[in-house]
Parts: structure tokens; sequence; C-alpha cells
């Protein structure tokens, strides 16, 4: 199995496990909170169909990799995947982030890059910034960073179970969009993350990614559904276009939080289309 080693806890080296597939420019892909790099599965198999080389990998206290006590806010996270990169010494790679995700692209981008990195997407980002203060009014009240990390320190399996629920609205599309068995195979991967990561991710998504977006040059695509109950829309990647230089903005119908799986064609249709002519302007669209 490949790994990276990123840094060190007392005795124990911390790895992270990553996968390497395909040929041709590269896709590199970061998972959302509590789950792996094998929820990108639906997009990795298209971007694989149509040539690309696709890199995925596990977050730190995640799926196969290391699962420290320390090292979950973004500066490390997004440093984490800068020696990824170093690592595999890639050039003109498109830089993938789902949710959680998508702190790692913004704070990398802002922090360490461009560098290899010719275009991003960002796909029910977190960002600008999820917490309501005085200049920040759109935001979430803290309260309900509150209740989710003190459900999750009571009993971790229900709370990823409500997780899950909300990711893709279950009560809407399930047995249609989302069978038993996908929903089941989400929940295996959320209850696998260590519990340091579990409480510790949810406080990390609080952080202020504004002037990160401020710094990221290359071109954007955002891609949100308009029902997501996790990372509402208006609060998040409705706010984006503003503030990057070059955005692609696409919205999709009825998609909820977890629109990688429940919307996969429409995902994966203007991903394509995004890496095979990123913008020079910002635009904006709907699909479903």
């Amino acid at each position: 199995m490949p790994f990276v080693t990123v840094g060190r806890e007392n005795s124990a080296a911390i790895r992270i496990y990553y996968e390497d597939h395909g040929s041709g420019s590269p896709v590199v892909m970061v998972h959302g909170y509590a789950q792996n790099g094998r929820s990108w599965e639906k997009q990795e198999a298209a971007l694989l169909a149509a040539g690309y080389r696709v890199i995925t990998y596990d977050r730190r206290g995640c799926g196969a990799s290391s699962r420290p006590s320390i090292g979950y806010d973004f500066d490390t996270l997004a440093g984490d995947l800068d020696v990824l990169l170093r690592r595999l010494d890639l050039r003109g790679v498109v830089l993938a982030g789902f949710a959680m995700g998508t702190g790692e692209v913004a704070r990398y981008l802002a922090a360490h890059g461009p560098g290899p990195v010719k275009a991003a997407v960002l796909v029910a980002p977190l960002l600008p910034f999820l917490l309501r203060t005085n200049d920040n009014p759109d935001g979430i009240d803290r309260s309900v960073f509150d209740r989710l990390t003190a459900r999750i320190a009571a009993d971790r399996p229900a709370a990823m179970k409500d997780f899950m629920d909300r990711s893709y609205n279950i009560d809407l599309l399930g047995g249609s969009r989302v069978s038993d068995q996908a929903w089941q195979n989400s929940f295996y991967m959320a209850i696998s993350v260590s519990a340091h990561a579990a409480v510790r991710c949810v406080t990390a998504c609080l952080e202020d990614f504004r002037a990160d977006l401020a710094k990221i040059s290359v071109p954007v695509l955002v891609v949100h559904g308009d029902q997501d109950r996790v990372l509402p829309y208006e609060a998040t990647g409705g706010r984006l276009p503003a503030l990057l230089r070059n955005p692609r903005s696409i919205v999709i119908a009825g998609g909820p939080h977890a629109i990688i799986w429940t919307h996969a064609d429409e995902v994966n249709q203007v991903l394509l289309d995004f890496i095979g002519n990123p913008p020079s302007g910002s635009q904006n669209g709907q699909a479903g």
C-alpha cells in the first residue's frame, strides 16, 4: 500500500495513504468530512474513462491513513496535501475537493500554491466562512456546531447516522437516488474515522477562508446542490463567485450535500467540461 510520511506523534510516524491510477493529466481529489478517498468512486471512474490520471488519498484520521490525536487544522491538513503533491512530483494538476476537502484546496492554494496546480474544483464547499460573526452575518450560529460536537462526543455512531441522513436527504432520495446499501457504505466509512478526527474536524471547519480565497489565482469550478442540508448553498457556494477571481459556478437542482453520489452524472459532466475547458471569466449556470 502506498503511503507518504507527513510527521510524527511520539514514537509513531504519521502516514497518509493514497491511490494513484491511470495516466494523462493528473486530478487530485480531497474527500469530505468523515469519509475517505473511496467516496470519489463515481468521479474516479469517469475521469479514468476519459483518460486522466486520478490520485485520491485518505485524510489523517480517516481510512487507511494514520490516526493521530494531532493535526486536525487546515494549516496542517494543507501541509499533508503539499507533501503528497511534492512526493509525486506532479505538474498541471486539477485539485478537487468535496465539502471539508474544499478547505484543504483553498488553504493549499493560498499557503503553498498554485505551484503545480492549474485549476481547482470545489464541490459542496464549506467556504468562505461558516461561523456567524459580526462581519459574517450570513454564517451559521456557533450553537449548531457546539451541539454537533457534543453529539459526536456522546454517541459518535448515532451522530454519524444523522449526518449521513442529512448528507443524502434520505427522506426524499432514499430508494431512488441512493440505495440502502450505498448509504450503509458511507456510514461504515464514517464510523471508521478516528474519534479525534470526528470531533476536531468539525472545529476545523469553523476556520475563516476569506483571506485564502482572495489569494487564489487559478480558475475555480464551484458545484453545489440547492437542497444541501449540511452546508447550505446560500451560506457557502452561493457566496463564492463574488470572492474568486476566475470562477465557474454550477447549481444542481434538487441536489443534496452528497451530490458526488446522488447526482454523479451531472457532477461528472460539469467536472469533465471544466477540466477540458477552464473558464476565462466568471460563468454561472444550473444543472438538473
